[in-house]
């Protein structure tokens, strides 16, 4: 049981982009190793997915299937323990270091840079990996027209015309 825990928890410390980050390092970790078979591994998921919820809620049900009610109890706590600790330490942070303009303009860059790359890989799966450094100016200047708070429609639907015109 403290194994699985510590797989979980380890997996979720150095995950990013939601539970299904979680599945190759579990199934690797678990069924590759005879702890589960791939079927039990399957059925997991799949309830895990089916289930109201966070993606990773199959972390329950696999734990379920590698230790009984005990193992479920482990991942489910491992799964929510880095989330729980990062707002603990959040929460500890004084309020007025969010104040100091470097914190703050490091904080407001996040939403255009995440923008950015959200649009850029999203055209990179749509075009098939041809999307060049067109696609890379098209999501800049849709993140900077986001940044500067204008309306969204009228950006992202000149970017499109853009992109279709000039590819």
């Amino acid at each position: 049981m403290w194994r699985l825990f510590l797989l979980v928890l380890s997996l979720t410390a150095v995950s990013f982009g939601g539970g299904n980050t979680l599945l190759g390092g579990l199934e690797r970790e678990l069924v590759q190793t005879g702890q589960i078979t791939g079927e039990q591994f399957a059925v997991a998921v799949a309830l895990g997915q089916a289930t109201p919820g966070p993606l990773a809620a199959f972390t329950t049900a696999i734990g379920m299937a590698v230790s009984g009610l005990g193992g479920a109890l482990a991942a489910t706590a491992a799964l929510i323990m880095v989330s729980l600790t990062a707002v603990f330490l959040i929460s500890k942070v004084p309020s007025r270091w969010f104040a100091h303009p470097g914190v703050r303009g490091g904080l407001e860059a996040v939403g255009p840079l995440a923008t950015v790359i959200g649009l850029y890989l999203a055209g990179r799966i749509l075009l098939a990996g041809s999307l060049d450094w067109l696609g890379l100016a098209i999501a800049g200047a849709v993140a900077l027209a986001k940044w500067r708070k204008l309306p969204t429609a009228p950006v992202v639907l000149s970017a499109v015309l853009a992109g279709m015109l000039l590819y």
